[in-house]
């Protein structure tokens, strides 16, 4: 299912597509943070969640070739990713819900 905003041309193409790249761990990845592009800072979510920087962050979500190797996430890595995932969505969850709670002051 495709989680962003972008108008797609041809859905069932691209979900035929998506469905391909997220079933390994570095394309799900790159995958959530394309849906999410412009609502996640990456330089900030890798500093604050992964203790890096973003230039690692980078290499990593784009399999660059660093000293003769190419490099990915590793899977307590891709773990930490998900779980900072999870704690973002009960941030926001639990910021709606006190929006929702407060009173009008009109």
């Amino acid at each position: 299912m495709y989680y962003g905003k972008k108008n797609i041309f041809n859905p069932e193409k691209h979900q035929k597509t998506r469905n391909e790249v997220i079933s390994y761990r570095s394309g799900a990845i790159s995958v959530a943070f394309d849906e999410l592009d412009g609502l996640i800072n990456k330089t900030v979510f890798t500093r604050d969640y992964m203790g890096k920087s973003q230039g690692w962050f980078s290499q990593r979500l784009h399999n660059a070739h660093v000293c003769c190797s190419d490099v990915e996430f590793k899977p307590a890595e891709a773990r930490l990713i998900a779980e900072s995932f999870r704690d973002i969505a009960r941030r926001l969850t639990g910021l709606a819900s006190e929006i929702e709670a407060a009173a009008d002051i009109d």
